[in-house]
Formats: C-alpha cells, structure tokens, sequence
C-alpha cells in the first residue's frame, strides 16, 4: 500500500502499517510519534465530532491520545492522533500477576472516571428513551433466537422488568468500546485507552456494558480493578450494580442479535458469553456478579 501523502506529515520519514483490530480503517505509525487512521467508512463531520470529544478528554487525562487533525486523503476522512507506546491489553494481562493485573485496572479505572465527568450537551432525546427504542428493536429479534430456550427468555423479561432504572440518567462522555484490546501496558504501566472511533456521550455506568463479556474473561483481577479505581476504592453503590446487570442483559439482547444476523462466525463464541454472563448474575437474580466477588477472595485471601 502507497504511502499516504498529507502535509502534516512532510518532515516525517518513516511509516509503518499496522494489521491489527477488527476496525476497517487503514492504520500507520508514522515516526513513532503520529497514528494515522484513514477511515472508509466515516464522514469527516463524525471524525470531527469524535476529535472534539477525545481532546476535551485529553485535556484532563494524557492517557487518551490528543487529536492533531482531520481532513480528507484522495476522498477518504482521516485523524492524525498522537501514537501511544505499548502492548494490546489482550496480549498483555494474562501474562502479568493477580497484583499487576489488578494495579493496572485500577488506573484504567481512573481514566474512565475522568472521561465520565465531562457531561453532554443537551440531547434532544432522552437516555432513557434511546434505550427503550433500542430494547423494542432487538426484543422480536432475539425472541426468535431464543424461542426454544427458556434461560434466554429470562434474559429478555427481566429486561422489560427493570427499564424505569434508565429514567434521569444524566449523559457523560464515554469510549463506548471498552475492552482489554482497547488499553495499551507498557512495563506493566497503563499507557493509553486508544480506538475512540465509538466515542459518544451516555450514561456513565453503560461503559462497562461489555465487561462481562471481554474483560473478565481475560482478567477477573484486571476487571475488579476497573470498577475499583472507577469508584476510588470505596464501596460499590446498589445502584451501580443494578444498572450494570441491566446493560449486561440488555449487551446479551444485542449481541446475541448481532452474531445470529451478522457475525456468524462469531455465534459460537457470543454463545459462550453468554451462557457466562447469565451464570455470573445466576440468571440475573443475583445483583452483584460472582466474578467480583471471587476477585476480592483471591486478592485478599
């Protein structure tokens, strides 16, 4: 692939693609100091948008890679951001020990919570009734999904059952892709949560939607220091842990969509997410998961 020509980049002299993730951008460090992220499918507007966003978080938090520009290459948008030293999340974590694994989860943790307090402008629309409209779309999809299993159906009246949680939910800026491969470590330090093509603004507690499906599963301990960092190591309010199993059992709805019309080849392994993320809620009756319990006996002993 030819290397890019953009003005930006007219004293730099080495470019190097990266092949890495599942996003469809095109992908080069250029001196190590640059990351150019040529974007097929993204208009320039969004990328805009999405720059706006990850500076305002920059400005408080160096973790979170500054935004230099945003412009169009021979018809594609592109965004120059800074480039951040370190190794996949993914690669990294279950190498490392329960202690380190934990340490750098609690600094992911602080990161986010700086993200979260930066809130939204208005929306017209309302968090609650964006979700609402979102569980009403993928109900009669995954009701045929699940027609023949009782457990799943579960999944789906529970939902319905606790909606209201969503009512007043205020609206911060979140990276609404977080997951192990989205953090960079270096020397056992966390460096950088990168890939903020998702980046949006909602309700706080939505960002670890997924965390029963991509983190935990690579790292119980990493995970718990998430959520431990997140709230300073003070307790756990009831009230986060009730809205987290929502967005885990709403995550289930949509995932389960997805690898069923979509990511076939994917449908095995969400399959298993699932059956995991109903186990750790013991079919969502318990409020607090098994993982972050089991976390704290094998940390603490």
């Amino acid at each position: 692939m030819d290397i890019p020509k953009i003005a930006f980049f007219e004293n730099c002299l080495s470019y190097v693609l990266i092949n890495e993730g599942f996003s469809t951008d095109v992908k080069w460090r250029v001196d190590n100091r640059y990351l150019l992220r040529i974007s097929p499918t993204s208009a320039v507007s969004q990328l805009e948008k999405q720059a706006l966003l990850t500076n305002a978080v920059h400005a408080i938090d160096p973790r979170i890679p500054y935004v230099h520009e945003v412009g169009i290459n021979e018809g594609y948008g592109y965004v120059i951001l800074d480039y951040i030293m370190g190794e996949n999340g993914d690669v990294v974590l279950p190498t490392r020990s329960t202690s380190v694994q934990y340490r750098i989860g609690q600094q992911v943790g602080q990161t986010l919570r700086n993200m979260h307090s930066i809130p939204a402008l208005t929306d017209s629309t309302t968090w609650e009734e964006r979700w609402t409209e979102r569980v009403e779309r993928l109900a009669p999809r995954y009701e045929k999904i699940a027609a023949q299993n009782k457990r799943y159906l579960r999944v789906l009246s529970f939902v319905h059952e606790h909606l209201q949680l969503l009512k007043e939910r205020p609206s911060h800026i979140q990276h609404y892709d977080f997951h192990p491969g989205n953090i960079l470590i270096q020397e056992d330090q966390f460096t950088g949560l990168i890939d903020m093509q998702k980046i949006t603004h909602g309700d706080p507690v939505n960002e670890f939607y997924k965390m029963e499906y991509f983190n935990v599963p690579v790292s119980i301990a990493y995970s718990r220091g998430v959520l431990d960092g997140y709230h300073k190591n003070r307790p756990i309010s009831e009230s986060f842990w009730a809205l987290h199993r929502l967005y885990a059992a709403i995550h289930i709805l949509s995932a389960e969509v997805w690898s069923n019309e979509i990511g076939l080849e994917q449908q095995q392994k969400f399959k298993k997410y699932t059956v995991f993320t109903m186990d750790q809620f013991d079919d969502f009756k318990l409020l607090i998961p098994k993982w972050y319990t089991e976390a704290a006996e094998n940390l603490y002993g």
